[in-house]
């Protein structure tokens, strides 16, 4: 039987990075949900999971982005109420922190590049990992019913488990080197802006070209325990 993934999109020009690879490589069937256009979900009934991307949008901005709202409201009933499979990245895991009850805020500092995170010895993943990181906010204050699992220099709560249908993580993961060397030149840009230097794109791509094994191994690990805990 084929499963159904629903990626929740906020920026036209994201692709998912090898998210929506991985998924089809397991055998499910990918479709994308573009909030920031206006589309909502008619019906969650057929879907399997639920993988939430990042966006420049901050969970905050309902005025600016009606669509917020709307969208919490799902995320709430996906995984609170349904306890249904969810995955969120950067903005996905502020918007389960918000949704669930947690409080997001403007980070002290913007997190940007290849950086790491220290993570407990729990499962999924225990010690120091090397991630790739774009924010400037982050959760403050999990959700009670949430379990951290990582944390960085800059940012305390760098991933959140609830119960075993659900995981968010700030960091992308689902970028590789593929990933951002498609990036639209509106991306390039932007990081060399935010990082104010017109080489930080350029030097973005080499870290993550060197780190590319760390970064699959991470991604491998939590894609595949993720898989293993839905019985998939």
């Amino acid at each position: 039987m084929t499963r159904t993934a629903l990626v929740f999109r906020h920026m036209s020009d994201d692709t998912g990075g090898c998210f929506p690879y991985l998924l089809r490589e397991r055998g499910f069937d990918v479709s994308f949900l573009d909030w920031h256009k206006g589309e909502t979900p008619d019906r969650l009934s057929s879907v399997d999971l639920v993988v939430v991307l990042g966006g420049a949008q901050q969970v905050w901005e309902e005025d600016e982005h009606p669509w917020l709202t709307a969208e919490k409201a799902v995320i709430r009933d996906w995984v609170e109420t349904r306890a249904k499979p969810y995955i969120g990245l950067c903005l996905g895991h502020q918007l389960l922190a918000t949704s669930l009850g947690g409080d997001v805020g403007h980070s002290d500092t913007t997190e940007v590049g290849v950086c790491s995170v220290a993570f407990d010895e729990r499962d999924p993943v225990q010690g120091r990992r090397t991630v790739t990181q774009w924010h400037s906010a982050e959760v403050k204050r999990a959700p009670d019913t949430a379990r951290v699992h990582g944390s960085s220099d800059l940012c305390a709560i760098q991933m959140m488990t609830v119960d075993r249908h659900a995981y968010s993580t700030q960091f992308h993961h689902e970028w590789d080197v593929s990933t951002v060397r498609g990036w639209a030149p509106s991306w390039q840009t932007e990081m060399n802006k935010t990082v104010r230097s017109d080489e930080a794109y350029a030097n973005f791509v080499d870290h993550v070209e060197d780190a590319q094994p760390q970064l699959t191994s991470l991604t491998q690990t939590l894609f595949d325990k993720f898989m293993t805990a839905q019985g998939w």
